[in-house]
């Protein structure tokens, strides 16, 4: 991997110096807003903005029984400020109150909370932040550095995104940028794991997360350019992912799951450009581990993941057709293990071993989408906006032709007022006996009715 972070580095700055005088069609999904420090004159203002919201969300437990899984409120508070031109704050606070699966609880959710200085073309922000890397529609290959809560009950996908602790550096040159990130703090993914259609004799044990050591720190590096016609960029992430694999420890009482982190790194780029009246997205990023992935189970070999989107506005109608793939390098079937003398002890918990460690590996497998040594899905929506831009109909899907798992997401959204909104719809997801969605559907499969006044 020393040839691809070179090969990252030598293009950065190729297109860095390329980009100076160009132009941008695009906003970045993570590109951070720049103020200036040109103002002479102290300058202060304050923002307060919002949003209450309350809903309902039913659907199935594991004995495939109605329920209400959810009935909460959230107030979400957000606070921006500017001091002096140069100085810039950000916090928002969330506050839930209601059930959450059979659990009760009232909760304070600091989502964001960050403080930023801009000199110049130097740009400095420190804090917890929410990081949004690619162009891509949802799936983000590129996207290395926010973790995820995706068993987070609501109509909205951002409210998925969990805060991190980040120092993040930018310098802007022209319409182009070089970005640099710290990760002092893993923070993992929330695993839909508490409540999945788990065998019995299997539990969930604490989980293996490297701890504070100034070596256990992930770095991400990023060159962004703006041309006429196209913009895009390339990066570099070194670091622990936020999806973590799975170890397991065997004992008389059963099977335990370690929920296990690993480092990789991950070269990628991505893309976005019109061609006529259409427009054109791309991504793709090459993730490598540093562990032994053929010795390990909870790490996955290396595999390259790519997505290509296109979208298109007819009338009250936006469209959209993502196509993504993966592919996994030095991929190897499982092995199904034998047991070679049926009366030896020592053969039986050998036997016992590999077969724990073959249904693990499948797991792994099964989260990170590497079954398989290529993988090919097809996700798209289609939206209608009518009654003057009011009323909002979305109907969006997904299949894998590779695991045959699908997943279809009907919404209806009616704004009543201004700010003032009204949306009901629903989820489900499914797939063959043994596949990843069949495991957690029940878990992931909703509908909702949710009301929202934004202030």
């Amino acid at each position: 991997m020393r040839q691809i972070t070179a090969l990252i580095g030598i293009a950065s700055c190729f297109m860095w110096q390329s980009a100076i005088q160009s132009q941008g069609l695009f906003e970045s999904a993570g590109k951070d807003t720049v103020f200036s420090g040109a103002g002479k004159e102290p300058l202060q203002s304050y923002s307060l903005n919002g949003y209450a919201r309350g809903g309902f969300y039913a659907g199935q437990n594991n004995d495939d029984e109605a329920v209400i899984s959810s009935a909460n409120s959230q107030l979400s508070v957000k606070l921006g400020m500017e001091q002096s031109g140069i100085g810039k704050a950000f916090a928002e606070v969330r506050f839930n109150a209601g059930t959450n699966r059979d659990s009760s609880s009232i909760l304070c959710d600091v989502r964001e909370v960050w403080a930023a200085v801009s000199l110049g073309p130097f740009d400095i922000r420190l804090g917890r932040q929410i990081m949004s890397w690619g162009r891509a529609d949802g799936i983000n290959p590129t996207n290395n550095i926010t973790p995820k809560d995706v068993t987070l009950l609501s109509s909205e996908f951002d409210d998925t995104r969990l805060g991190n602790e980040l120092l993040q550096a930018r310098v802007t040159i022209g319409p182009s940028s070089i970005q640099g990130i710290w990760i002092p703090r893993y923070r993992a993914d929330v695993l839909p794991l508490d409540g999945a259609k788990i065998p019995a004799g299997i539990t969930i044990a604490r989980p293996d997360y490297p701890d504070m050591r100034f070596c256990n720190g992930g770095y991400a590096l990023r060159a962004e350019w703006m041309f006429p016609s196209v913009d895009g960029s390339v990066s570099y992430f070194n670091g622990y992912t936020t999806l973590p694999g799975f170890d397991f420890s065997a004992g008389q009482s059963g099977l335990s799951i370690v929920p296990h982190a690993y480092r990789v790194q991950a070269a990628g780029a991505d893309l976005a450009t019109v061609l006529g009246s259409t427009g054109v997205r791309g991504e793709a990023a090459l993730k490598y581990p540093f562990d032994d992935f053929e010795r390990l189970v909870c790490v996955p070999n290396p595999y390259l993941e790519y997505i290509l989107g296109l979208d298109r506005s007819f009338g009250n109608w936006n469209v959209l057709v993502q196509y993504a793939g993966l592919y996994v390098i030095d991929y190897k079937k499982i092995e199904e293990p034998v047991l070679s003398d049926p009366f030896d002890p020592l053969a039986q918990a050998a036997y016992a071993y590999a077969l724990a460690a073959a249904e693990i590996e499948e797991l792994n497998r099964l989260f990170t989408g590497t079954s398989d040594r290529i993988s090919h899905s097809l996700a798209g929506n289609v939206q209608w906006n009518t009654l003057y831009e009011t009323l909002h109909l979305k109907l969006a899907g997904m299949y894998n032709f590779t695991t045959e798992d699908y997943m279809i997401n009907p919404s209806l959204s009616y704004d009543i007022a201004d700010a003032v909104n009204l949306a009901v719809g629903g989820r489900h997801l499914d797939g063959p006996p043994g596949s990843l969605y069949r495991m957690i559907n029940n878990l992931m499969s909703f509908v909702y009715a949710e009301l929202e006044i934004s202030f």
